[in-house]
């Protein structure tokens, strides 16, 4: 509303807003929750609360519900062999957790589960980027599969579905052929895990 008042010099007509005096003035302070994360834990026969490998059909509402506020989404990977399903774990930065991986020839049928994050962590609580030296303290004496194509160097254990890929600086023995490299412990000692890896031996 308004009043209007006349000046008797000019008669100009001026306009106050009454409202506009008497409204208090209202400060907020915006406060950004930050989203709860669930603990990602990977075990040799669950990821969380699912049986692995999952049912043969479409989870990808379900991991949704359960792992809200991660992003969990639907992508193509490539191999050296045909292309492939995954479902990718991943916080709102784009920061990935987890990959889903399943076979090229049936989209519904878990392949593999990869932990590349330290957030998450398996059942004998290791974590990307802790040292070879953990994993056998938590596990005991494993053993070791070196990739001599790729240069992949992977310690796993009989009978588990649980296994990692290692990281760090490899002096390799000098030899013709790379197929005839065979690593020690002592070669590794220094290595980090890269990744958690599960793969179903059943």
């Amino acid at each position: 509303m308004g009043l209007i008042s006349c000046s008797t010099h000019n008669q100009e007509k001026k306009i106050i807003d009454m409202e506009s005096l008497n409204e208090p003035v209202v400060v907020t302070n915006s406060i950004k929750v930050k989203p709860n994360y669930r603990k990602i834990v990977l075990s040799e026969n669950s990821l969380d609360t699912f049986s692995i490998p999952f049912p043969e059909k479409n989870m990808l509402d379900s991991l949704r519900s359960y792992y809200e506020p991660y992003l969990v989404e639907y992508n193509v990977g490539q191999q050296d062999g045909p292309d492939y399903r995954y479902i990718d774990i991943s916080r709102e930065d784009k920061n990935p957790i987890a990959y889903l991986n399943f076979e090229s020839d049936n989209e519904l049928r878990l392949n593999e589960i990869r932990i590349i994050n330290s957030t998450a962590l398996d059942q004998y609580e290791v974590h990307v980027e802790d040292p070879l030296t953990k994993v056998i303290t938590s596990r005991g004496t494993g053993e070791i599969v070196f990739d001599p194509y790729h240069f992949h160097i992977y310690y796993y254990y009989k009978n588990s579905n649980i296994s990692y890929e290692l990281e760090g600086e490899l002096h390799t023995p000098a030899v013709k052929n790379v197929e005839d490299i065979v690593l020690t412990y002592d070669d590794i000692n220094s290595h980090t895990v890269q990744s958690i890896i599960w793969r179903n031996k059943k």
